[in-house]
């Protein structure tokens, strides 16, 4: 995938989304982007679920995003949505996304 230049990034920020680029500290050529480039962090579309006294690779204080509907209860781990970022998932019927 071809990474965009970043005189057209910046471009592209300014008319899409509004960002002022007039007051900057360092030249604007010198503004590269960065992270993953599209679908470069992977979502989980069929999660995996174990009960808590299961959950050997989780620590006591470590965070989860919790979820309770029409009584069922799910834990999705930060540490596993630090590398995922969006799990697609179902509670009984309805589809849910958690994202992070």
């Amino acid at each position: 995938m071809k990474r965009l230049s970043p005189v057209l990034l910046i471009l592209l920020l300014v008319f899409t989304v509004g960002f002022d680029f007039s007051k900057h500290s360092i030249p604007v050529e010198d503004i590269q982007s960065g992270g993953p480039g599209k679908d470069g962090i992977p979502s989980i579309s069929d999660p995996k679920f174990v009960t808590a006294d299961k959950a050997g690779f989780l620590k006591d204080n470590d965070r989860v995003i919790g979820i309770e509907m029409n009584g069922e209860a799910k834990a999705y781990p930060a540490r596993i949505l630090n590398w995922h970022e969006a799990v697609n998932d179902r509670v009984k019927n309805s589809a849910i996304l958690v994202t992070w």
